[in-house]
């Protein structure tokens, strides 16, 4: 994960043709939610059913992905992680293709190789969601609050691990699921390999999903297209309350109603109605790149990019709740689009 505003200080961003991305860490430009290019929503009413996800199983595969080590870009056990995950989705029918990218680690110079992973559900249809994680780790906990600390490895259980962890949950209830859409499974690496906290941050964020929407802008039209994306981000924590994102709610605030919705039809109350903090995530490139997108995430997680983001600060009940509230999104009707 990346970093955090106070929404009511946050800088507003701007679309420039057909959405030119200009924020970067501390600089903002001007934009709100472009009404009548998206949809209306469903019926907030119509139910679908969740899938019946696994919290336990989803905790074992957290726990399997910390037991790597770390896991920051362009590393061996990233690459590892990146294998198992495959094997994984093509065990439950998924199609799966890797997206390399190149870059340079920001305090050495020295070139990373980077690679997204997509892996697909009924790669036929042409009206797609997305579902995103990272799965780099951040290089070094370098918010610890113990300085000391800054340099122990960084294990990112909850900032990394439950993200996967959940799509690999996801991935056993798909093949034979309801859902109207094509489903993409993205994994991006190089979210965050970024050096140092506070104002004393070295490198951009997002590289592998400023990657992914660079391809995706340049693909045809007439291929297949994304009605929305959600990305999953800290959602494993022990102490789980998911509020509304304000940059999501200025991109697609149809979506988050729409997500919000299910969760209250599923009592899900881990989903609060009411707005946060405004959070800079992978959310923002794909929106960029015309897909409507939202972060699902609780920054509010004391463990944040410290030593201490290890499993026992998890939950498999927290990524069970998440779990049931996004396969039942899936499952909804499509809605009435809007040209």
């Amino acid at each position: 994960m990346s970093t955090s505003l106070n929404p009511a200080r946050r800088p507003t961003l701007r679309l420039v043709g057909t959405a030119a991305l200009l924020v970067a860490l501390g600089v903002g430009a001007a934009i709100l939610h472009v009404p009548g290019l998206r949809t209306t929503m469903a019926d907030a009413t119509s139910k679908a059913e969740p899938a019946k996800i696994d919290g336990d199983r989803a905790y074992g595969y957290l726990k399997q992905i910390c037991e790597i080590g770390p896991r920051p870009a362009g590393s061996a056990a990233n690459a590892r992680q990146r294998k198992m995950v495959a094997d994984h989705f093509k065990k439950h029918g998924g199609e799966v293709r890797e997206q390399p990218f190149a870059s340079t680690d920001p305090v050495s110079n020295a070139p990373v190789s980077m690679v997204n992973l997509i892996g697909s559900w009924f790669p036929e249809r042409t009206e797609r969601v997305l579902l995103g994680v990272h799965y780099d780790t951040r290089p070094f906990p370098d918010e610890d609050p113990i300085f000391a600390n800054r340099r122990l490895p960084f294990i990112g259980a909850n900032d990394g691990a439950s993200g996967v962890a959940l799509l690999m949950e996801i991935a056993h209830h798909l093949q034979g699921s309801s859902t109207p859409w094509g489903v993409d499974l993205v994994l991006f690496d190089g979210e965050e390999l970024v050096y140092g906290g506070g104002n004393d941050q070295t490198g951009d964020y997002f590289l592998g999903s400023k990657a992914f929407a660079a391809e995706y802008k340049k693909s045809p039209k007439e291929k297949a297209r994304y009605h929305a994306g959600l990305v999953l981000d800290m959602v494993g924590d022990k102490d789980l309350l998911i509020d509304k994102e304000p940059y999501s709610i200025d991109f697609a605030g149809w979506l988050v109603e729409d997500v919000w919705s299910v969760a209250r039809s599923l009592r899900v109350n881990k989903f609060r109605n009411r707005t946060g903090r405004a959070v800079y995530d992978d959310h923002l490139p794909l929106n960029d790149a015309g897909i409507p997108s939202i972060d699902i995430i609780d920054f509010d997680y004391p463990f944040w990019h410290t030593a201490k983001d290890r499993p026992e600060h998890c939950s498999g009940a927290s990524l069970a709740a998440v779990g049931k509230v996004v396969t039942a999104w899936l499952n909804k009707p499509k809605p009435n689009t809007v040209k």
